[in-house]
């Protein structure tokens, strides 16, 4: 399973943001000046991702930009769940992912975890860290 986010002009930001912290790479990026046929934006959005693609030992992330009605983006009934062995690395990715956003539920042990914690980071994707007894 792959997970694929859509953006309102912030998804070439979003998928470096991912993939400097979840150690990945960027595999692919097409803006909508890269189609062959006359992109569907105005002139001054071409240079917006009409496809990224970055991989990391923990995701496969693909983003991509709208505009219009279709632009709006609304992250609600779901968050993307990372798991990690180690709850100091576990802490550190909440920390750097919940960086400039907002933190729903500080990372700390609880019954089941050795370190838990839920945010929104700073273009508003929900995430769940997690790292098991």
């Amino acid at each position: 399973m792959s997970i694929y986010l859509f953006f309102n002009g912030q998804a070439r930001s979003a998928l470096n943001f991912y993939a400097e912290v979840l150690g990945g790479e960027v595999e692919h990026v097409l803006t909508y000046a890269d189609m062959p046929e006359p992109p569907p934006l105005p002139r001054e959005k071409h240079h917006w991702l009409m496809h990224g693609h970055m991989t990391s030992s923990y995701a496969e992330i693909m983003v991509s930009d709208r505009d219009g009605p279709e632009a709006a983006v609304d992250y609600m009934g779901f968050a993307i769940e990372i798991d990690d062995e180690d709850p100091g690395i576990a802490h550190h990715l909440f920390l750097r992912l919940s960086d400039r956003g907002e933190v729903i539920l500080p990372f700390a042990p609880n019954f089941w975890a050795q370190g838990f914690g839920t945010c929104r980071d700073r273009f508003g994707v929900p995430w769940m860290i997690n790292c098991d007894r």
